[in-house]
């Protein structure tokens, strides 16, 4: 299963445009982490608690995520990061590090195949590397591995399109997760 997180602001800008090029024919599941709910982060790592609960919207997509074998990171460049709403959720891969009902947690990232789409304006081939390191790291920390990443150069509506090299690389990965996705399939 194929999930995506989408971190745009605008749910058909240039970024869904690309991530949508690499999904072309394929069956995913589009999370707009726009449309959620996320606290601020409960570090609990030096003070003995363990956390048990969650009072906004992250377990129902972290559990979603945890079911995938691949998972595309989609959003725009914000001020040289991921968006704010992409941010929030993987800040509270800490508390699932200290939740006792997610003690696998670093097993079952280590499975998943993470790709990660990154569109922006100025000059996104270097301003948006510091971004892509961001999530590369992250994932290492848990024992994942972030297995590619494309950037994307666009700016307004429909820009993303004359980016031929990042087009080009969308339909690369749509033919890769095609091939993967017929393999699953014969193992089944």
């Amino acid at each position: 299963m194929i999930t995506v997180l989408f971190g745009g602001s605008r749910p058909e800008g240039n970024s869904a445009e690309l991530a949508k090029i690499v999904l072309k024919d394929l069956d995913y599941n589009w999370i707009d982490l726009t449309k959620y709910h996320f606290d601020p982060v409960r570090d609990v790592r030096h003070n003995g608690e363990v956390i048990t609960d969650y009072t906004d919207d992250y377990k129902q997509i972290i559990d979603q995520v945890l079911k995938s074998d691949t998972v595309l990171f989609v959003s725009p460049v914000y001020w040289y990061s991921v968006s704010a709403s992409m941010k929030a959720f993987i800040d509270h891969w800490s508390e699932t590090l200290r939740d006792k009902n997610y003690k696998d947690f670093k097993e079952k990232m280590a499975q998943i195949e993470f790709r990660l789409i990154l569109v922006g304006g100025d000059c996104p081939k270097i301003k948006a590397r510091p971004c892509m390191h961001q999530m590369e790291y992250s994932l290492e920390f848990l024992g994942a591995a972030l297995k590619d990443y494309l950037i994307g150069n666009a700016n307004a509506p429909g820009d993303i399109l004359k980016d031929t090299y990042a087009v080009n690389i969308a339909e690369k990965w749509n033919a890769e997760l095609k091939s993967k996705e017929e393999k699953l399939q014969k193992t089944k």
